[in-house]
């Protein structure tokens, strides 16, 4: 045991508030002059700068911005939009969810570190239920200083797979903002981000139910087809005060073990989440835009996380992730879907470029990473689904 959290290695001159200001005076010359203004146009000096300096703000303020803010996740998606300027100027205005993140008490062995995951126990809040984020943190940021960061990435991955869906997938979904923010550059700041996405993934920790066996859909159409509803099986929705609580609901529901199995580590990973995230953007069109709209913005974002991961770990890492990908959307599908939803047009009458843009004007959490996810998706693999999904987020959300 211990009295005093361990110090953060991950400061640097970037939470000066001189610099702060010449940055935001850079930023807005930038944007003055056209740049960054546009999907994918961010300069790599000023995005870098902004993303550290929002990182900076994100970790000083922690206790007051709680593990629930979206905030880290918004910066870097701002970023990759081409909005380095409002990746700042949005996370100083943040005014989110705050919960008080509980100071560090006990170091995490690394021999028995299964016994430090997930919720405490009969958990009556919040924050004891991620009661270790802080000793995870500090653990994670040990082993960043002593390994590349791939690898502690890599090895955690692993690790921390079958718990994807926890806290809503926004441990893995952190994590993976974290990642594809080091894979751009690697900062102090970028790796003391990694280390809190992990960490609230192993705080979170919890898997779904799930029932091993051989029987594999053979699209997933026909998956999902097979996965049961807490609305067909009971007339109503799984209540609860929010998403985690919907979803530990779905251990309910007769038959829903046996989802995640249908669909089986693929041989292409980024083909098959090119599938998945086409065919869940149609789930949030079809069953989002008419009710539990924010369950289905997590369907396309959660399972897309590993679409940002999958670069930086080993190839074996990702395939095997893949169904637990899969398993989560099913979950929400199976928690929040209902079977008589008829399916929306899929239309869309907006650019990328104003999309984002939109999105940006928008100024919702929600709505500027569900549209840089489905963006970057169109961008790969192109789907009408995506840019309507988009269209319909900017506007509503």
């Amino acid at each position: 045991m211990r009295d005093e959290p361990r110090p953060d290695p991950a400061s640097d001159d970037l939470c000066n508030p001189t610099r702060r200001e010449l940055l935001r005076l850079g930023a807005t010359a930038a944007a003055a002059t056209g740049l960054g203004g546009t999907l994918g146009a961010a300069q790599p000096a000023l995005e870098g700068d902004a993303l550290d300096e929002a990182l900076c703000i994100v970790h000083r303020e922690e206790n007051l911005m709680g593990l629930s803010s979206h905030a880290p996740m918004v910066a870097e998606a701002l970023c990759t939009l081409g909005q380095p300027a409002a990746a700042v100027a949005w996370v100083e205005a943040y005014d989110g969810p705050q919960h008080d993140v509980l100071p560090a008490h006990e170091r995490i062995d690394p021999a028995n570190w299964r016994a430090a995951l997930g919720p405490e126990k009969g958990a009556a809040t919040w924050e004891r239920e991620v009661h270790r984020f802080s000793d995870w943190r500090d653990f994670l940021l040990e082993e960043l200083a002593e390994a590349p960061w791939r690898d502690v990435l890599d090895r955690w991955v692993g690790r921390l797979t079958p718990g994807l869906s926890a806290a809503a997938t926004h441990g893995v979904i952190r994590t993976a903002h974290a990642a594809r923010g080091l894979g751009v550059r690697e900062t102090a700041e970028r790796r003391a981000e990694l280390a809190r996405g992990l960490a609230y993934w192993a705080a979170a920790y919890e898997e779904l139910p799930a029932r091993t066996h051989a029987r594999r859909a053979k699209d997933l159409a026909a998956a999902l087809a097979e996965v049961p509803t807490f609305w067909a099986a009971n007339h109503r929705g799984p209540g609860g005060r929010n998403i985690v609580e919907g979803l530990r609901r779905v251990v309910e529901v007769e038959g829903f073990a046996d989802a995640r199995d249908l669909v089986g580590p693929p041989d292409d990973v980024g083909a098959e989440l090119s599938k998945l995230t086409a065919f869940f953007a149609r789930a949030y069109l079809r069953h989002g835009t008419r009710h539990d709209a924010i369950a289905f913005v997590h369907s396309v974002t959660g399972p897309c996380a590993l679409r940002r991961i999958a670069p930086h770990v080993k190839p074996e890492t990702a395939r095997a992730a893949f169904p637990y990908a899969w398993q989560a959307a099913a979950a929400i599908y199976c928690a929040y879907g209902r079977p008589e939803d008829e399916p929306r047009p899929i239309e869309s009458k907006l650019e990328p470029a104003e999309l984002a843009a939109r999105a940006v004007e928008n100024g919702d959490d929600h709505a500027i990473k569900l549209t840089e996810v489905l963006l970057a998706e169109h961008a790969l693999v192109p789907d009408p689904a995506y840019l309507a999904a988009a269209e319909d987020a900017v506007a509503r959300l």
